[in-house]
């Protein structure tokens, strides 16, 4: 008996000074929040955040009617965190009690394709939305005249989109109210490298791309726009960017971009890729590239083994023009 109290007091002894109402059952996260060691000081090592639709053991409250939560979470160190109440759900009955936790997710190795990283050329794209505010000013020595600019970072499979987004925004989203959407949350050197290579934010497209896709990637708006960058980097910075850069004006085929992914990445790369084209008058212009990539994202230097990792693909459009900057 002795030993029992032993322990009981030693787990209360465990629990954090913030720590008033001790909880059990599980806390399934609705959005990608930090998960912080400390409430006050907001500390959080290893930058651990929520992975939304992921069930988390519960143990505490801060207070009787608690603006945080105490959790387990697996993998972080330490794994006891706290988080905002709003970052997720409790799920209880009718007498207030937590009902049975649902199984954990199973880890597993993926298979196929588990992103796609959707780039455009922008003077192309242009040609086919002129009255977008990003194309209204167009320069020979901006950044998209000789790059490609990100779309999206996209999770698969394609049903994978607006995870744990309110009916309101998903509307605004879907009928292209990007206005309507909440702005994204980012640090300012990131913001200023996000309106450089993403153009689109003119047009509120990092909302409509965070709201849609980002908010399945399981990590913070920090994150998922980081982790698009360092791809954009990686592509930007190869053979397939000096490809298109090279042939402004001119047409180039499929099986070039392809070569082109092959030279860069490694062999088979290019199976990897599709390209879209749309026609403009008597033209047809490549406008967007979509690239397989499967694993984790932890910088540039992952490009060519995310791509390996990821599904071949229908080429799609067979050829098409590089479109020079500016409207015709």
């Amino acid at each position: 008996m002795t030993r029992w109290v032993f322990v009981f007091l030693s787990m209360l002894l465990a629990l954090p000074a913030q720590a008033e109402t001790p909880l059990d059952g599980y806390f399934t996260a609705t959005k990608a929040c930090p998960a912080y060691q400390s409430i006050s000081r907001q500390t959080n090592p290893g930058n651990i955040t929520l992975r939304p639709g992921t069930a988390y053991s519960l143990l505490a409250g801060n207070k009787d009617r608690p603006t945080h939560l105490w959790i387990v979470v697996p993998g972080a160190e330490p794994d006891r965190r706290w988080v905002e109440v709003d970052c997720g759900t409790r799920a209880t009955d009718a007498e207030g009690r937590v009902d049975t936790p649902p199984p954990a997710p199973v880890p597993r190795t993926y298979r196929g394709t588990q992103y796609i990283l959707a780039v455009n050329w922008q003077p192309a794209f242009c040609e086919t939305v002129p009255r977008a505010g990003e194309c209204r000013n167009q320069k020979p020595n901006s950044f998209e005249a000789t790059n490609f600019t990100l779309h999206g970072l996209w999770p698969q499979p394609r049903d994978n989109q607006y995870c744990g987004v309110s009916r309101a925004d998903q509307y605004a989203s879907e009928d292209g109210r990007w206005r309507d959407l909440p702005r994204v949350d980012l640090p300012i050197a990131l913001t200023r490298d996000l309106e450089i290579v993403m153009p689109g934010v003119q047009s509120q497209l990092d909302r409509h791309q965070w709201t849609k896709h980002g908010s399945c990637y399981g990590a913070s708006q920090r994150d998922y726009f980081s982790d698009a960058l360092d791809m954009m980097l990686a592509l930007n910075a190869s053979p397939v960017a000096e490809l298109f850069a090279a042939n402004i004006g001119k047409r180039i085929t499929l099986s070039q971009v392809r070569d082109a992914f092959d030279a860069a990445f490694g062999p088979g790369a290019g199976e990897r890729v599709s390209m879209t084209c749309a026609a403009d008058g008597n033209r047809t212009l490549i406008t967007e590239l979509r690239i397989g990539l499967t694993g984790d994202i932890t910088g540039p230097d992952d490009f060519a083994s995310l791509i390996a990792a990821a599904s071949p693909v229908d080429g799609g459009c067979r050829s098409g023009q590089v479109d020079a900057v500016g409207l015709r």
